[in-house]
């Protein structure tokens, strides 16, 4: 009777984990990006200060904050393999002061993009392996006033990926962590040329599985 009682225990435990992630279920989510990047942020969050020596005496210093979110929705067309729609918000501000100078420039940005993702998860007990890959496409506004005014349009193409661990909470949720992996072309519509960004850093997420859960 008590090895029945365990059997009956782990196979509990194992269902409950596979009707997460079975077909017919929804995913929805947010993150969002901690890794290295340009000083005025791309997709990620980061808080920055970066100073640049021009000559011995006159040097620059920027400050900038960037906030980015990641929201998705995704649909379990097979067992452990989801589907859906990544998208991507992003708001900055930052000044830059030039030692001397009687006015510093301030720097706001705003981002939007929308793509495909796919996510396949491997069951594996409360914490689930899993790995995932995603394309965005979207456009970012750079506008700097103060000692000089200027207002740079880009369109972008992301290309994404990366594998991380899924540590369940319940029946309905997670907390995930991935090493991500983003490669983004630029294009400054302005200025007509092309820029290229790659990034690796972590990405930190909470999920959740939505539709009803089989009884045992």
């Amino acid at each position: 009777m008590k090895k029945i009682n365990i059997l009956s225990f782990f196979f509990l435990i194992c269902f409950s984990v596979h009707a997460q992630t079975e077909k017919g279920r929804f995913l929805v989510g947010a993150g969002t990006n901690v890794g290295l990047s340009e000083p005025s942020g791309m997709m990620n969050l980061s808080f920055s200060r970066q100073k640049t020596f021009i000559d011995d005496d006159l040097s620059s210093q920027t400050n900038f904050n960037n906030l980015f979110i990641a929201p998705k929705a995704g649909y379990f067309i097979v067992d452990n393999l989801v589907a859906g729609l990544d998208m991507a918000l992003g708001w900055g501000n930052g000044t830059t002061s030039i030692d001397g100078a009687s006015q510093n420039s301030d720097i706001n940005t705003s981002l939007f993009g929308f793509g495909p993702f796919v996510r396949y998860y491997f069951s594996s007990g409360k914490v689930l392996p899993f790995a995932e890959v995603n394309t965005l496409f979207g456009s970012r506004n750079i506008e700097f006033t103060g000692a000089f005014t200027s207002e740079n349009q880009q369109t972008f193409t992301n290309i994404g990926g990366g594998v991380g661990l899924a540590f369940l909470l319940g029946n309905r949720s997670s907390i995930d962590l991935v090493l991500n992996y983003n490669s983004n072309r630029i294009n400054f519509e302005s200025e007509n040329y092309t820029d290229r960004e790659n990034t690796l850093g972590i990405k930190i997420g909470f999920t959740m599985f939505l539709g009803k859960v089989p009884e045992i």
